[in-house]
């Protein structure tokens, strides 16, 4: 049994108990929340598209996804349509009647028309994929556009009266951007890097501009023939440039000209947005005057009561973060992970921890005959699998490489495991050898692997085009095959697919609820899907019947036969907070309190049952009987760190133990996910929450809601408006504390998730600026990341920006964006120390140890750098728009994206590099601190050191005041009270 002396830190013990749970975290009142409504009026916009009317001059430009029309000489702009068309790229008709655009009003980019007024909307194509960069015909009646998989689009032409849709060209090469020439016979297009045309009628292509000419973007011609502008992307920026003769001039000076297509007004006129302004060119002078507008912008905001946490209380809640369940194949046993354990419950019975250990276990799985239960834990040093005998609870360990083997799958003979490692490929292990294979390379975060019926091949899902799909792979021959289930399956984890015992069935969760198919021996799909359940419903696994299927739905257990009959299993787990009980005094040689801009010298900090009661001028005191006394003169304590962008999950299998151990170490005490699969994450935040794992508490979520395209495996997608009310029902009776709405999912959806999640008291986040703050979403992720457009464009970043209208809307709202800033870890180079860190050897995965050190050589420019690492240049111009952020009256938080950056020492870096290229030490101290705990509700609890507040603190040499470096040089932490060592928190990792 778990017992304070058996953990590896005493006084961790976990309390389980069985009784009625009371839950200390609750939402608020669902009430509307109070919205407020600014109107901000703009000069200047951050890469806006602009299209001039043939008919009047008349400009009609898409500024932050808003479309406005505006005089040809310029002045008050009008909006046209509403928030929720999501326009881009908009081009006039030749008669000047029409605007043509895609519209990502529904979650895929769609080629749309708008009449110059703004009226009647009309959705044209319906590709498979996204439709971009719309071009009219010269006589009205066709509009050409790009449609594909991203890197492999090919072009096509709709009838603009009829929707009929052609396709045009399928040349190998990525093709993009077309124009036509102005006699219709020819369309121009980018291909790859160079410029070509093809003829209409023969089909043939021939160059226009070869490559080797620099980055080029957005032809257009002229309406002579005789010149084609170009946008020419090189060390100096984006230019504006026109190709004649056989020649590529310049022919405006500006350097940050947006990226969409100069729009001839005449011969020798192009009018574009640049440096934040639109302005008109004559390309044959190059005389070049402004355009000047003023559009408005509506920022809401609204005043709601948080969700409530009681951090204090010790009363029993129910455990909600079942994780992986499998039902064993007589069906009267449910194995399961819960609290870091798993546990074994009989159905109609009382749950039992299997293992009841410090190590982290996951993906428990059944044999066949129900007398084996394989798992994966780091007890051994490195995330393994194991098997268990039931009856004897002999075990063995099956696998023991240095990455991680994790879920693991009997095959229908007892006699293999198939199962994935830390490079996401598909092994088998025969357990009588020991002999492993590898049948399947590298796949994009894949879900779990089941057996088809007769045992020669594998199924899981796999992203395939943005969806998620069903793979078959024949073990043997290594030869595949996917499937679509009609639509994406839910996620790439445990939502299957999983096939029946018997192998006539294959179950998966799509849309949110349970399908199944008829399936072949061989694990082929053989027939339609049909729905099984009409509520939410994860991680399905088969009785061994093959006619009863165990399911999640939110936070209970449940199962459901082919003729669609559920039966509820209950499960009565508890668990209480592990909250710190006693007294300390610790004397700190400085206190930097997230408040004062100054440290305080000298100063005894109280504390009792892990809350601070005085902060007083140190003293000599009296040794009293219980109270413990720390000594930290010769450090600066702090508050704790906040790492507002986390996606602990993504690695969590492969990290074990070791995750939480880093970022404590780091003097990292709060974390909070933006994406993480539902179950898992809700595990993770009961499991640190009762002291059976070690870490930094956690605010979490659940998968991002997506749209239509799907590409994390953690992301859920969302086709109907009936499907988010089923998914509502996730973010409530989960307790989430967040909402996350991705790159794809409908602007207008979003608006709607913000008011339903404000009712609970949850606050939202997204990828966007605008219209998201004009709806109440509360945050925005990432100064720069990837967004519906891929990552190389974003409406809120330019080469040269953000411009005002970013500006004005970030200062006004006060709506905080996260740092993410990756390519701070160029700062490597400054202390190439932080790499042979102790902590780094000791708590590093192999994997993250190979990817630090290549992060280093890329940052001292003496090896390749991988595609999220950037130079000092890129961190520099960054935190240069933080600084325009910031003095604007924006806000910043610190956030990694960890793993995707490097968990704990990603944070470090973001502050070195706010610190380096423009804030204070304090402005980037409270971006980590106190702004964040605001920004979470709990400014109350967290993000500085106060009385009244949880003593969540850190120990660190130096003074951070002056170099916030010293901030990792942390030697101790209090989370809640809890004193660790760094020494203890390397514990038996360290080597």
């Amino acid at each position: 049994m778990r017992t304070p002396n058996h953990r590896r830190f005493g006084g961790l013990a976990l309390a389980l108990v069985l009784v009625a749970a009371v839950p200390v975290t609750s939402p608020a009142t669902a009430a509307a929340p109070k919205r407020t409504t600014t109107d901000i009026t703009v000069t200047e916009g951050t890469n806006l598209a602009v299209a001039a009317s043939p008919r009047d001059g008349t400009l009609v430009f898409d500024l932050q996804g808003r479309l406005f029309s505006v005089p040809a000489a310029g002045g008050t702009a009008k909006p046209l349509a509403d928030d929720f068309l999501d326009p881009f790229w908009p081009t006039f008709s030749p008669d000047g009647s029409t605007i043509a655009l895609q519209s990502f009003a529904d979650g895929r980019s769609r080629i749309a028309t708008i009449k110059a007024d703004g009226t009647g909307v009309r959705q044209l194509s319906d590709n498979p994929f996204d439709a971009v960069q719309p071009a009219w015909s010269p006589d009205g009646r066709k509009i050409a556009y790009a449609t594909g998989p991203d890197g492999a689009k090919d072009l096509w032409q709709i009838d603009a009266r009829t929707g009929a849709m052609e396709l045009l060209s399928t040349d190998p090469v990525d093709e993009s951007a077309p124009t036509y020439t102005p006699d219709g016979r020819q369309l121009t297009y980018l291909a790859g890097n160079e410029v070509r045309n093809l003829d209409l009628a023969s089909r043939t292509r021939t160059v226009v501009i070869p490559g080797g000419q620099g980055f080029l973007a957005a032809p257009s011609w002229s309406p002579d023939g005789k010149r084609l502008a170009v946008l020419r992307t090189g060390q100096g920026g984006r230019t504006l440039s026109v190709w004649e003769n056989g020649a590529l001039r310049p022919v405006a000076a500006f350097a940050d000209v947006f990226p969409f297509p100069a729009r001839w007004t005449s011969k020798d006129e192009l009018v574009y947005g640049a440096d934040g302004k639109i302005y008109r060119t004559n390309v044959a002078s190059g005389a070049t005057v402004g355009v000047p507008f003023a559009a408005t912008l509506t920022i809401a905001r609204d005043d709601y009561p948080r969700k409530k946490y009681d951090f204090d209380s010790r009363d029993p809640q129910r455990v909600k973060g079942i994780v992986s369940p499998a039902l064993s194949p007589d069906g009267r046993t449910v194995a399961f992970k819960a609290l870091n354990d798993l546990y074994l419950l009989p159905v109609g019975g009382k749950a039992k921890a299997l293992t009841d250990d410090d190590f982290y276990e996951t993906d428990p799985a059944w044999s066949r005959d129900g007398k084996l239960l394989a798992y994966a834990s780091d007890k051994g040093g490195s995330v393994d699998l194991y098997v268990r005998d039931l009856a004897t609870n002999a075990e063995r360990r099956v696998t023991s490489g240095t990455g991680s083997e994790i879920g693991p799958a009997f095959s229908p003979d007892g006699r293999r495991l198939a199962y994935q490692d830390n490079n996401a490929q598909t092994w088998t292990v025969d357990l009588a050898s020991g002999m492993q294979t590898r049948v399947l390379g590298p796949q994009n975060a894949p879900g779990r692997v089941s057996w088809s019926g007769d045992g020669t091949a594998l199924v899981q899902a796999v992203s395939v085009n943005n969806a998620n799909h069903i793979l078959v792979l024949d073990v043997a021959s290594g030869a595949q095959q996917t499937f679509s289930p009609g639509t994406s399956i839910s996620t790439r984890g445990d939502d299957g697919p999983v096939i029946s015992p018997d192998g006539r069935w294959t179950v998966f969760s799509q849309d949110g609820v349970l399908w199944v198919t008829a399936t072949a021996p061989n694990g082929r799909p053989t027939g339609a899907s049909r729905r099984l359940t009409t509520e939410a419903s994860d991680a399905p696994t088969w009785a061994g019947d093959s006619n009863t299927v165990l399911y999640l739905n939110n936070g209970r257990l449940k199962t459901v036969t082919l003729a669609g009959r559920t039966t509820d299993v209950p499960q009565d787990l508890t668990f209480q907070r592990d909250n710190q009980t006693g007294r300390k005094v610790i004397h700190a040689g400085k206190l930097w309190d997230g408040r004062d801009p100054t440290p305080r010298e000298n100063v005894d900090i109280v504390v009792v049952d892990g809350r601070i009661v005085a902060i007083e001028p140190h003293r000599d005191r009296p040794r009293r009987a219980g109270w413990t006394y720390v000594d930290a003169s010769k450090y600066t304590v702090t508050p704790g760190l906040i790492d507002m962008h986390n996606h602990q999950q993504i690695k969590a299998k492969s990290f074990g133990d070791r995750q939480g151990r880093l970022l404590l170490s780091y003097g990292i005490t709060t974390t909070r996910s933006t994406g993480d699969p539902a179950y898992r994450s809700v595990e993770d935040r009961e499991a640190l929450d009762s002291g059976a794992r070690l870490g930094p508490r956690l605010f979490a979520t659940g998968e991002m809601l997506e749209g239509p395209q799907v590409g994390w495996d953690f992301a859920r997608p969302v086709r109907t408006e009936q499907q988010l009310e089923l998914e509502w029902t996730r973010v409530r009776e989960l307790g989430y504390d967040l909402v996350k709405t991705y790159e794809t999912f409908p602007v207008k959806w979003q608006a709607a998730v913000a008011r339903k999640a404000h009712k609970l008291g949850v606050p939202t986040t997204s990828h966007y600026l605008y219209p998201a703050v004009g709806h109440g979403v509360d945050m925005k992720e990432h100064i720069a990341g990837p967004s519906k457009w891929g990552f190389g464009f974003a409406r809120d970043s330019s080469l040269g920006g953000p411009y005002q209208d970013v500006l004005q809307l970030a200062g006004q709202s006060k709506m905080p964006f996260s740092t993410t800033i990756f390519a701070a870890s160029s700062l490597l180079a400054d202390d190439p120390g932080l790499v042979t860190d102790p902590r780094v050897r000791a708590l590093f995965t192999p994997q993250d140890k190979q990817v630090l050190n290549a992060k280093l050589l890329c940052a001292q420019g003496r090896g390749p750098c991988g595609f999220l690492d950037g130079n000092a240049e890129q961190a520099r111009r960054q935190v240069q728009v933080v600084k325009k952020i910031v003095d604007a009256g924006g806000v910043i938080l610190a956030g990694t994206d960890a793993p995707l950056d490097t968990t704990a020492l990603a944070l470090h870096l973001n502050l070195r590099a706010l610190a380096k290229y423009g804030l204070s030490p304090f402005q980037a101290f409270q971006s980590a601190t106190l702004l964040s705990a605001r920004q979470l509700g709990v400014e109350a609890d967290l993000g500085s050191v106060e009385v009244g507040k949880l003593a969540d603190l850190s120990f660190v040499e130096g003074d951070p005041s002056k170099d916030v470096g010293v901030l990792a040089n942390v030697r101790s932490v209090l989370k809640h009270g809890r004193l660790f060592t760094v020494d203890e928190l390397l514990g038996p990792f360290r080597g």
